[in-house]
């Protein structure tokens, strides 16, 4: 069933600027797709609705729909859309707060009270290539390391989409590529992947779809040759073109 979303706008409190104004897609199961825009387009927000955070609990001006494998995110718990979609923020130290890495991936799984809590752990951590690191104080590992750790935390849950919102803009080469060659793994296995990102080279080479924000507004939505061919409209937007040739 994939995501839908149907007219989406959204404010914030206290103010009548539109963040997210007359969206509608669908990603559909299985997909792999790029966000990219300016600065304060609305992409983080956007990502906030993709599962449930608003406006069941970020609050504000909302208005539209949101499906999630069927599923309308205004009639369902933030708990219960976590088992649909996964939400990698971009700073890892935003959500790590565990004393061990370990604890760190079944807190969710113990506070949902959900099924093969310890075999859960162990296939995310190996997945991640954290197998090891279990007993691990979380603040010691590297910042590549923590990343992956969040992704791991997702992954125990299962969700069918993760959500990732600039996830390596504070990595190295080395992580970055280790992060995204996952994320490509996982895609391949069945994971719809909405990844949020500032470097189009990356998404150039991985992502399938683009969609382009701008003011609230999506400009673009197509695959990422007819997107990223469109050299003046990016720069005009101040987006990076891409060094791949399509």
């Amino acid at each position: 069933m994939g995501i839908i979303v149907k007219n989406l706008s959204f404010s914030y409190p206290g103010s009548d600027k539109k963040i997210l104004d007359g969206i509608s897609f669908t990603v559909e199961d299985g997909g792999f797709v790029g966000v990219v825009g300016p600065t304060s387009s609305g992409k983080t927000t956007l990502a906030y609705c993709l599962n449930g955070l608003i406006p069941n609990s970020i609050r504000g001006n909302f208005s539209g729909e949101v499906y999630v494998d069927g599923i309308l995110t205004t009639k369902s718990k933030v708990s219960d859309l976590a088992k649909k979609v996964g939400l990698v923020f971009q700073d890892p130290d935003w959500q790590l707060f565990s004393l061990t890495v370990k604890d760190e991936v079944s807190f969710g799984l113990k506070n949902l009270k959900m099924d093969r809590i310890e075999e859960r752990v162990k296939e995310a951590l190996e997945i991640v290539g954290l197998h090891g690191f279990e007993e691990r104080e979380p603040y010691r590992l590297s910042q590549g390391q923590k990343q992956m750790l969040c992704i791991a935390c997702v992954i125990a849950m299962q969700p069918k989409t993760i959500v990732l919102d600039e996830p390596t803009s504070n990595l190295d080469y080395k992580h970055t590529k280790n992060i995204y060659n996952l994320l490509k793994k996982l895609n391949k296995e069945g994971k719809t992947i909405i990844i949020i990102e500032h470097d189009t080279d990356l998404l150039a080479e991985y992502a399938e779809r683009i969609l382009v924000l701008s003011e609230g507004k999506l400009l673009r939505n197509g695959s990422k040759k007819e997107v990223f061919s469109e050299k003046d409209f990016l720069e005009k937007l101040g987006i990076k073109v891409p060094r791949v040739e399509f």
